[in-house]
């Protein structure tokens, strides 16, 4: 960033991809990359570990992909060391993205080996599963930090 660059209101993520910031208002920055807000919980700090899940998924699985969202356990809201989650609709393309703030990425390992984790993902792999066909790439997974 630089002085030409408006004051947003936003945490400043840094990454091995680069550094990006995230806000929750409208911007009219032209490399902006926009979504809208499916679903939140918590409170983004300007301190911690940020895990973006980037799942493309196809304009025949939006429904169902984002009725499981809206539907979630919400399990994870409640791991020492969540700070926030927001699930990311995309506005100009196909990659929805559901990120989880953590204190520190210690916290982020923690609840993956947790049981919590595990009934989260309980339905992967079976017939209660989504559909793999409404997933037309794989799906990827970026850390930053934030402060």
């Amino acid at each position: 960033m630089n002085n030409d660059t408006p004051q947003l209101n936003g945490i400043i993520m840094q990454g091995e991809t680069g550094q990006f910031v995230y806000v929750e208002e409208v911007s009219e920055l032209s490399t902006a990359k926009h979504y809208d807000i499916l679903s939140e919980t918590g409170t983004i700090h300007n301190k911690g570990f940020v895990v973006i899940n980037n799942i493309p998924v196809s304009e025949e699985g939006r429904p169902s992909f984002e009725e499981r969202f809206r539907n979630r356990a919400g399990l994870v809201d409640g791991e020492p060391g969540f700070q926030a989650i927001r699930i990311l609709r995309p506005v100009s393309d196909d990659t929805y993205a559901i990120m989880t703030i953590w204190d520190d990425e210690d916290s982020f390992k923690n609840w993956q080996t947790s049981k919590s984790y595990e009934n989260a993902h309980k339905k992967r792999g079976t017939q209660q599963a989504l559909p793999t066909t409404i997933f037309p790439r794989p799906s990827f997974v970026t850390t930053f930090k934030v402060g």
